[in-house]
């Protein structure tokens, strides 16, 4: 192992810090939650102990996922050599044949009546994380030749900084709509009937409350305020904050295909965290699990798609590019929340249904859901020729301190 000379660059050490705290702070959740499951096991709640360990399995997933950054960048500050610049081996791909093999265990362990809780958690683990992996090596060997250091670095960013900063915006700009709400709840007489509907001392019929409930949420106010909400702002402000990887570069002379590579890359953390953390357990995880897959596929395509558009604006001015890139980015992401969140309204069951155009949506669903899923895909792999007609095979790194 070779001793370097050279003083570790800030980047690395941050990048230890992030990781570090990251394991540390997962880990410690993990403890937590394994622990309120063992109480909840004692004192025979079931329910409540799958999801303080379903919760958990995520938690020690994330640790787990740091670990390969604070390893890499700790090298780097004991005075080691960094590893060079190049592309995963294929031997990575091994892991890959497992993925049927978690779908299959998570289908037994959440089918009904099975209720197995641990091997729920487990295929949870495996079936976030695998996906990930493979786009992953996808865009890696594709793209421009990076140092490990480098490569997880981006990772570490869509996994920690990422999420915290997306779910930080989001319900800054949630709470004025919530007050709205409250106000409409005091101030309208179909309000008013709502809320003391939904009042727990209410001697109303629980079943004509929630038909009641649930035909406002199907209302056009309602579906305006959750369709704004979920479909635009929740993609604006995710596409933009999924650029953070690339930010600390964009000074340095990032390549477009660099840029493209390390937002794809910061994309599959942040789908990392989401898959372990959006997915439910129960019956329907099967359906849930597969079409993550695609919304993974999804985020790393439109992160991937935001950063170069963010370069080409900063670094070569070329703004009618940055905005071209960012409106590609929030369309597919907002068609594809659109979609789901109109999968998830049409299930409702009661007797008010969708309006037409909603209706025709749902019905519509699952193929636009796989239309998206498909240009993802085509995108990653066909991006590199348009944004690099003449491939400089030379290895490139930004995160190294000076030679």
């Amino acid at each position: 192992m070779t001793i370097g000379s050279r003083r570790p660059s800030t980047l690395a050490t941050l990048l230890f810090i992030t990781a570090g705290f990251g394991i540390l702070l997962a880990g410690s959740a993990f403890l937590v939650l394994t622990l309120l499951a063992g109480l909840a096991v004692g004192q025979a709640d079931m329910q409540m102990a799958g999801l303080a360990l379903w919760t958990g399995a995520g938690m020690a997933a994330v640790a787990l996922a740091l670990a390969p950054a604070a390893y890499l960048s700790g090298r780097i500050l004991f005075g080691e050599t960094p590893r060079p610049p190049g592309r995963p081996s294929a031997r990575w791909l091994v892991a890959i044949a497992g993925y049927p093999v978690f779908l299959a265990l998570g289908a037994a362990a959440n089918s009904e009546g099975a209720g197995n809780v641990l091997f729920a958690a487990l295929a949870l683990v495996g079936t976030a994380f695998l996906p990930v992996l493979l786009i992953g090596w996808v865009v890696r060997r594709l793209g421009p030749a990076i140092t490990p250091v480098r490569s997880w670095g981006h990772f570490t960013v869509g996994l920690t900084g990422m999420p915290l900063l997306a779910l930080t915006l989001e319900a800054a700009l949630l709470l004025p709509l919530l007050i709205l709400l409250a106000f409409w709840l005091v101030a309208t007489p179909d309000g008013a009937e709502l809320f003391a509907m939904l009042d727990p001392g209410s001697q109303m019929d629980p079943e004509a409350a929630t038909e009641f409930a649930m035909s406002f949420l199907q209302s056009p106010l309602a579906l305006a305020g959750i369709y704004g909400y979920v479909a635009l702002a929740i993609p604006a402000i995710e596409e933009l904050v999924k650029t953070m990887a690339v930010w600390p570069f964009l000074r340095r002379g990032l390549s477009p295909t660099e840029a493209f590579l390390g937002g794809a890359l910061g994309g599959a953390g942040y789908a990392l965290f989401e898959a372990l953390f959006l997915t439910q357990p129960g019956e329907v995880w099967l359906i849930t699990t597969l079409a993550r897959a695609g919304a993974t596929l999804l985020h790393v395509f439109t992160a991937a798609l935001a950063s170069w558009g963010l370069l080409e604006g900063i670094h070569r001015r070329r703004f009618g590019i940055t905005v071209a890139a960012f409106a590609v980015a929030i369309s597919m992401h907002g068609l594809w929340n659109l979609t789901a969140v109109t999968i998830g309204i049409s299930t409702v069951p009661v007797d008010a249904g969708l309006p037409a155009t909603l209706a025709g949506l749902a019905t519509l669903a699952p193929a636009l859901l796989a239309c998206l899923t498909a240009i993802s895909a085509l995108g990653l792999i066909s991006a590199w020729r348009v944004l690099n007609p003449t491939p400089d095979r030379r290895p490139s790194d930004s995160i190294l301190p000076p030679g």
